[in-house]
């Protein structure tokens, strides 16, 4: 069983990985995770940040790592 920050840890590299574009299968592979897990990671962030749809999240996304990029 997975303890809290093992879960959170998972966030930040989906998150990343949304905002370039790619699809929970690809994320998966890359994370070396279950698609699932990606979708449940996606599905938390669309409710924390208050998304409307995935659309909304990668935007938000790719906006914070051009930002990130600048500084």
């Amino acid at each position: 069983m997975q303890v809290f920050w093992e879960k959170v840890g998972m966030l930040g590299p989906v998150y990343r990985l949304a905002g370039s574009g790619l699809t929970d299968s690809e994320i998966a592979n890359r994370l070396d995770v279950t698609e699932v897990r990606v979708q449940n990671c996606v599905a938390w962030m669309q409710c924390f940040l208050s998304c409307k749809d995935r659309d909304e999240l990668i935007q938000d996304a790719s906006f914070s790592s051009k930002i990130a990029k600048m500084m």
